[in-house]
């Protein structure tokens, strides 16, 4: 086609190949009009993804309230924003605000909803990053409250007298607390051993026996009979260390469950 129009041209004068050249750039601007305007409109759709809260921490069953009218708050305001400049300084002026501005909300929510688990659960997590631990404990304490069956709370408590706010026996009973709620989150198991392994003193010899008492209710949980074969090897106990991490690896749980009757009886 531009072999054919060049020898065209050449045959034109110098007026008409402008004319020529005039007609090719109009009929080649209607052809790319036409084929914009029959185009399928191709903007992407934005898909909005669901924000995932605490609130999806707390199964249904443990969201039971505890009475028809809550009882009343007693705590710190929930609105309060009281950041400690140690735990924030890492933070962006950006994120400042929003961690600010969702304790606010928070606060105003279960203001207007004390019976509100979910806005409990996150308020207190808002406050402990700011460094607000008292704020956090009182947030959660009253979680507890309102649902004494829920594990989360309890859970959040344990690690908060476990290391931000030093009360060993507050936070074992609040740990406790948690597994009797929901025996099956192998975490709490372990966040109690190493309460007691490195905090408890007087009660340093239980380190292994929650362990053990995970184990029993959830034989093949791999983070508990790792974090027992971890324990054991700190004590420099490597005959029990060597035996759990062997069942671990060749994935022998019934195995397991006669290594633990052995553990007890040593």
């Amino acid at each position: 086609y531009l072999w054919v129009t060049m020898a065209f041209m050449g045959k034109l004068k110098n007026k008409n190949i402008l004319i020529f050249l005039g007609i090719l750039i109009v009929v080649g601007l209607s052809i790319l009009l036409f084929r914009r305007k029959a185009a399928p409109d191709i903007t992407p759709t934005v898909i909005n993804t669901p924000v995932i809260t605490t609130a999806d921490s707390v199964p249904k069953k443990q969201d039971k309230k505890v009475a028809q009218n809550p009882p009343v708050y007693t705590g710190r305001d929930p609105e309060e924003v009281r950041p400690n400049p140690d735990d924030v300084k890492i933070f962006l002026d950006k994120r400042k605000e929003e961690l600010y501005s969702g304790i606010g909300v928070q606060g105003r929510t279960v203001k207007e909803n004390p019976d509100f688990l979910a806005g409990w659960l996150e308020l207190g997590i808002l406050k402990k990053v700011i460094g607000d631990y008292e704020g956090a404990r009182d947030a959660w304490e009253y979680a507890n409250i309102i649902r004494p069956g829920n594990s989360v709370s309890f859970a959040n408590l344990g690690e908060l007298y476990s290391s931000y706010i030093p009360n060993h026996a507050k936070a074992e009973i609040n740990f406790k607390t948690s597994i009797k709620n929901k025996p099956d989150d192998s975490s709490v198991y372990i966040s109690l051993s190493n309460l007691y392994l490195y905090s408890y003193a007087e009660k340093k010899d239980l380190a292994d026996d929650i362990l053990l008492e995970g184990m029993q209710t959830n034989p093949e949980d791999t983070n508990l009979i790792r974090a027992l074969a971890t324990l054991y090897e700190r004590q420099k106990e490597y005959v029990k260390a060597k035996r759990f991490y062997a069942l671990m690896q060749e994935g022998k749980f019934e195995e397991t469950l006669i290594t633990l009757k052995d553990a007890e009886k040593n």
